[in-house]
């Protein structure tokens, strides 16, 4: 990338770098730094249907969670994220640590991260960096192929959201704001995530912002 692409999260203290942007690829993979505080544990045990993840350490020590093996990462090793399995990871130790990952295919990745950060910004999250309850369905639903918690349980999701989610966009409520990316980053976002989605999406993924 000519210059660096900074997502930063001022409620979680996460800084994301973007190194080798989705539209870069066509989509092919997303690649990023990640500069992680003390106690991070970024986003919580969750999967990915549809990309695989592979996360390098550079610095600090991280302890990841995959199904359920657990163990400890320091920098120059490397752990791989299948698609399809439960999976987690946190810093652990008395001092920060950066990450390398990538992500394949870059799917929504982007988008997803950029508007966490942007609500967390603007005061619209929790002390944890989660949305308010209609905004997250939003956003939990629209962003369904790219990440799926494990809290509550997918299928009560399933269920739960899309009537969430309906009554957030009748509220005025998007998955992603215009404000928050730079001009023309949403459409090239939205272009290679079409040409990589796995399935046929249910409904529009362009929402006015």
């Amino acid at each position: 990338m000519d210059e660096e692409r900074f997502i930063d999260n001022p409620v979680t203290g996460e800084r994301y770098a973007l190194v080798t942007s989705g539209a870069e690829t066509g989509g092919d993979y997303v690649e990023g730094r990640g500069y992680l505080p003390v106690g991070a544990r970024p986003p919580g045990m969750h999967r990915h249907a549809n990309q695989d993840e592979q996360v390098t350490v550079v610095s600090g020590l991280i302890r990841a969670r995959l199904g359920k093996d657990e163990r400890e990462y320091g920098p120059g090793e490397t752990f791989v994220l299948p698609r399809g399995q439960w999976h987690d990871f946190w810093v652990v130790g008395d001092g920060p640590a950066e990450t390398l990952a990538r992500a394949t295919p870059a799917l929504g990745i982007e988008l997803l991260l950029g508007t966490l950060a942007g609500l967390a910004q603007e005061g619209k999250v929790d002390k944890k960096g989660r949305p308010r309850l209609l905004q997250g369905a939003v956003i939990g639903r629209f962003y369904s192929e790219v990440a799926e918690f494990k809290v509550p349980p997918p299928a009560v999701q399933r269920v739960v959201l899309p009537l969430l989610a309906a009554v957030g966009s009748r509220r005025g409520l998007r998955p992603y704001y215009d404000r928050h990316f730079r001009p023309g980053e949403i459409e090239a976002i939205l272009a290679h995530w079409a040409a990589h989605r796995p399935k046929p999406p249910s409904d529009s993924r362009k929402f006015p912002s």
